[in-house]
């Protein structure tokens, strides 16, 4: 039986690594001298967000 801390768990492991794709393309985008601020912005929420849901989901699940 699959409970709704192992969904939200794995929501915020699918947001974190998002966050790092879209870093990676910030990256891209910054190495060839284009605009990087708004996608290198949401891939920083996209991150922290990611790294706050799996935080709190193992603090509840305990």
């Amino acid at each position: 039986m699959i409970n709704k801390y192992t969904i939200i768990g794995t929501l915020g492991i699918l947001t974190f690594s998002s966050g790092l794709c879209l870093l990676g393309e910030a990256i891209i985008r910054k190495s060839q001298g284009l605009d990087f601020f708004l996608i290198g912005t949401l891939s920083l929420i996209f991150v922290n967000a990611g790294v706050c849901v799996m935080i709190n989901t193992r603090k509840l699940s305990s």
